[in-house]
């Protein structure tokens, strides 16, 4: 059996980074939260994580440099889930070039989250292509 994955958030809205966190850690044992794109990319020097809950709009680099700088530094592939605020149809086209596979806009369920995640956090691989989320949905965990 594998071992469970490691997931990052990065999340600068305290209460929303606090929620995800502890969402996901009641399914996944080894997930850190970081509140900006300059401690994620230093956060590689000691956690590799095989999924990334980033937020699109982060204080210093965006989520999409952020996430580029991570992948620049580290040649392992890390499978990235870009939450915003922003229209979410805006961001899907920079998000796919730079290989991210899904995007949710907020307000987002935990329930789209999570199955967002599903691939890495199952061990399987996810399919190619960016989904999209753009209807509210209600913030429930």
């Amino acid at each position: 059996m594998p071992p469970p994955p490691n997931i990052l958030i990065v999340e600068d809205e305290r209460v929303l980074a606090e929620n995800i966190m502890e969402f996901l850690g009641r399914r996944v044992p080894n997930v850190r939260l970081v509140s900006d794109g300059e401690h994620a990319v230093e956060m590689l020097n000691h956690f590799s994580p095989d999924a990334i809950v980033m937020d699109y709009r982060l204080p210093g680099m965006n989520g999409l440099d952020t996430y580029s700088e991570m992948l620049r530094r580290n040649p392992k592939k890390i499978d990235c889930v870009m939450i915003t605020g922003d229209p979410a149809e805006d961001l899907a086209q920079s998000a796919s070039d730079r290989g991210i596979r899904h995007v949710l806009s907020k307000p987002f369920s935990f329930a789209e989250l999570l199955e967002s995640l599903e691939p890495p956090v199952a061990g399987s691989t996810p399919e190619s292509g960016v989904t999209r989320s753009t209807a509210p949905k209600e913030n429930k965990k």
